[in-house]
């Protein structure tokens, strides 16, 4: 290998391998789809929607691609396949250099295997280990793609689509009934489709999430103690909790909730019921930020802190006026809860029309659009305290939704970027989209009994 490999944070054009192999790619990954289809579906109806998913799915990867490509012209994506890239080269000019680097943490020694003829991984990216996990995860995919960035955003939005699979049948074990709305809810979501199928943070973080919930169901719900459940929960965590580990904090609240379900549904008082929601929300998030101060570093004080600076920065001009602002706040708890209906109003409905500016945000604005309407017209059919009613009737919608409204609130405080915003709550979006969506289902339902 004696090409020097530059980086250049853009992908100029793609390779005459690239134009010839995706084709055969994509012909694989789709006969090995309608393979599983058809055996799968002979025990599991539900299945009819596999492959029309995995469509979806790959349409949203090169979708993300020609935007990343053409559109923006660069950015983070093409930054995670560079550095990957430059891991993958390193395989192949020094094993042993690739596998010492692989298997420890950054250091500027490590940094120095690589070569002009490997190419360095991005050095913020390398340095930072939220990133330089990341930048492991993508590299086996970068490998088997042959270094090409089209080929391994397919085979990313394609494994992620796997997780997002699992959890979409934990929810119609439920709702059996109701496949196909939970289908277009969970798996259809247009802005989950895009911006969960790039080589992005946010891709394997929802997809270690979805992964998370459905090992959680199989161990602790569903009480099936098997070895590769246990193994697949460990790792689900470990991937969001060095990640983005306030996720983590996040499924707090309902993971607690849900464990206590049956003890919480014997109490005979609707009052002490409502009040035990808020009482495990407090228990359980300040279990959590324990938990975390306990085993990295983490602390309320300076997640906070950390949100103030980066909602001030998102909303400086450089951003082309794409921020929106919910208030300047103290990075102080107390400063936090003043501001944080603005917050969850934000993460959960914005953009909205008024705010769209570019085709990605239209398209985003519908989505909120028909969820802000679904939302007031479950509120108002259930006069309010209804809806309570119905979630503690629902024990995995109150799961999700308690997950939605906490990391919306987090996401909230510490974006003021409609760019950033749209990507960051895909970590929530389906769960939040499915809650309404049944909700909206079983109070019609209620209206016709």
């Amino acid at each position: 290998m004696n090409e020097v490999i530059n980086n250049y944070g853009f992908i100029e054009s793609l390779s005459i391998i690239e134009l010839i192999a995706t084709p055969i790619y994509l012909m694989i990954i789709l006969f090995w789809g309608y393979v599983h289809q058809q055996k799968m579906v002979k025990k599991y109806p539900h299945y009819k929607h596999f492959l029309t998913g995995l469509i979806i799915k790959i349409i949203g990867g090169l979708g993300f691609c020609f935007v990343y490509i053409k559109v923006y012209k660069g950015g983070d994506t093409v930054n995670y396949f560079e550095s990957a890239r430059a891991f993958s080269n390193l395989l192949v000019e020094n094993s042993g250099d690739f596998i010492t680097n692989f298997f420890s943490s950054s250091s500027h020694e490590n940094y120095f295997r690589f070569s002009p003829t490997t190419g360095y991984p991005w050095a913020y990216m390398y340095y930072d280990p939220k990133t330089l996990l990341v930048i492991k995860i993508a590299t086996p995919i970068v490998i088997i793609s042959f270094n090409s960035f089209l080929l391994s955003t397919l085979l990313f939005s394609v494994l992620s689509y796997f997780g997002i699979w699992k959890a979409y049948e934990i929810f119609i074990q439920y709702y059996p009934q109701h496949k196909r709305n939970i289908f277009y809810s969970f798996i259809a979501l247009p802005s989950v489709v895009f911006w969960g199928s790039g080589i992005l943070k946010d891709t394997i973080t929802l997809s270690a999430t979805c992964w998370f919930f459905y090992f959680f169901h199989s161990i602790f719900i569903v009480k099936k103690y098997e070895l590769k459940s246990v193994f697949g929960i460990l790792i689900a965590t470990f991937v969001i909790l060095f990640i983005k580990s306030y996720i983590l904090l996040s499924l707090m609240p309902g993971v607690i909730f849900w464990l206590s379900y049956n003890r919480i549904s014997k109490i005979s008082s609707r009052i002490l019921k409502l009040l035990s929601f808020p009482i495990i929300i407090i228990v359980s998030v300040g279990g959590g930020f324990t938990i975390l101060s306990l085993i990295g570093e983490f602390n309320f004080e300076s997640l906070i802190k950390e949100a103030s600076v980066k909602q001030n920065d998102l909303k400086q001009s450089y951003y082309n006026g794409s921020s929106f602002d919910i208030g300047t706040y103290e990075p102080t708890i107390a400063g936090a809860l003043k501001v944080a209906p603005k917050a969850l109003y934000a993460s959960l409905y914005r953009p909205t029309f008024l705010d769209a500016k570019n085709p990605q945000m239209i398209l985003s604005a519908l989505e909120n659009f028909i969820l802000i309407a679904m939302s007031i017209w479950v509120v108002f059919k259930n006069r309010f305290f209804g809806v309570f009613k119905l979630l503690f009737d629902n024990p995995i919608l109150l799961f999700s939704l308690s997950y939605s409204i906490l990391l919306a609130v987090l996401i909230g405080l510490s974006t003021a970027n409609f760019g950033a915003l749209i990507r960051f709550k895909i970590a929530f979006a389906p769960f939040f989209a499915t809650t309404i969506m049944q909700l909206y289902t079983l109070s019609n339902r209620k209206k016709t009994i």
